[in-house]
């Protein structure tokens, strides 16, 4: 689903970079629906409104519910340590200071699991947390296992917020540096 959140992205890139063209944010956002293509996960049907959902997999919907970013740091660390200080922890940020973090057209790309069943409204989750990415993790937690929330290795995971419409500088060799973890 493309979500339109006109002048919600700041882009990355400290100088201006030509648009990627539309063809190459379409050729993502099919390889996306081709890597899952079942969008509900077994869980209900995305609403309107609702946080996107990047591609993940191993992550049963009907039972998962979200835990925060914070619950990964245990067994993941490194991977904590690199988001803790990217823009995707401080994702709201950039809303408040343009004074959007209210705005509904921009809200579900920067709070984690926004309307999701299991979902929590909890300035915790005002972030774009692990969970945004690669799904609610509760039953992570409680049995871990290889796999879970498994993402594509290219842009597709990405383009369900960073979509042509409001991340027109996307590109996934310039992005996924400044977030990558292992």
């Amino acid at each position: 689903m493309i979500w339109l959140l006109l002048a919600c992205h700041k882009p990355l890139a400290e100088s201006p970079i030509e648009p990627l063209p539309t063809d190459l944010h379409s050729q993502a956002e099919a390889e996306a629906r081709q890597w899952l293509p079942d969008p509900q996960r077994g869980g209900p049907a995305l609403q309107p409104g609702q946080s996107p959902l990047p591609p993940f997999r191993g992550v049963d919907r009907s039972s998962a519910t979200y835990t925060g970013s914070e619950a990964c740091q245990g067994c993941h660390p490194a991977a904590f340590d690199v988001w803790a200080t990217s823009r995707h922890a401080h994702a709201l940020e950039p809303l408040q200071q343009a004074q959007r973090d209210h705005d509904p057209n921009c809200i579900p790309c920067h709070f984690t699991g926004f309307q999701h069943p299991g979902g929590k409204m909890e300035t915790s989750m005002a972030k774009v947390g692990c969970e945004s990415c690669h799904g609610p993790a509760s039953d992570h937690l409680k049995s871990p296992t290889p796999g879970y929330g498994e993402l594509p290795s290219s842009g597709a995971a990405c383009v369900a917020c960073h979509s042509h419409d409001n991340s027109p500088d996307f590109r996934w060799e310039t992005y996924w540096p400044q977030i990558a973890h292992p």
